[in-house]
């Protein structure tokens, strides 16, 4: 049971303050990995496979980006924006958008580190809490996965590039 709450030092949501495990390569904060978990899980029982989940979690993990000494989270910034590109920008569906991120990922050996100069953006998964219905958690999804996406502004080109190389 949390106390209290913190602020996450990536994506700035205050979630509770709690202990607990957090991804071994995603900086968040314990209580935002834990709402991030429940959130998926309450997508999951409300909605199943939602068309959005792929936006979601692009959006959590690119809003939470590590240090980039650790090839791992070079790789998942920079994986992660190549899949809102894909969604948001190419209008890939998200069955697409995954098959874009694996061949990313069989071409390429290494992965930039990109820093992220404009913040996190406005909107964190606060903002999917409590979508009424399935529309209203697609809207909230793709509302955040912008807000994600335009906060990588510079970095946007290289990434619409490597998405771009990849499709058929």
């Amino acid at each position: 049971m949390a106390l209290g709450t913190v602020t996450c030092p990536q994506c700035r949501a205050v979630v509770p303050d709690v202990s607990g495990p957090v991804h071994k390569y995603v900086p968040s904060a314990a209580g935002c990995w834990q709402l991030f978990g429940e959130l998926q899980a309450d997508e999951a029982l409300r909605f199943g496979y939602a068309p959005a989940h792929r936006v979601v979690v692009d959006a959590y993990m690119a809003q939470h980006p590590g240090d980039g000494t650790d090839r791992r989270d070079r790789q998942s910034v920079f994986v992660h924006l190549a899949g809102l590109c894909a969604v948001l920008e190419l209008n890939l569906q998200p069955a697409q958008a995954t098959i874009v991120l694996r061949r990313l990922l069989r071409q390429r050996h290494d992965f930039p580190m990109l820093a992220r100069t404009n913040g996190p953006g406005e909107l964190t998964l606060i903002h999917l809490v409590g979508a009424r219905d399935l529309d209203d958690h697609e809207q909230r999804a793709h509302a955040w996965g912008r807000e994600v996406w335009c906060a990588w502004a510079q970095h946007q080109s290289l990434i619409r590039a490597a998405a771009t190389s990849v499709l058929d």
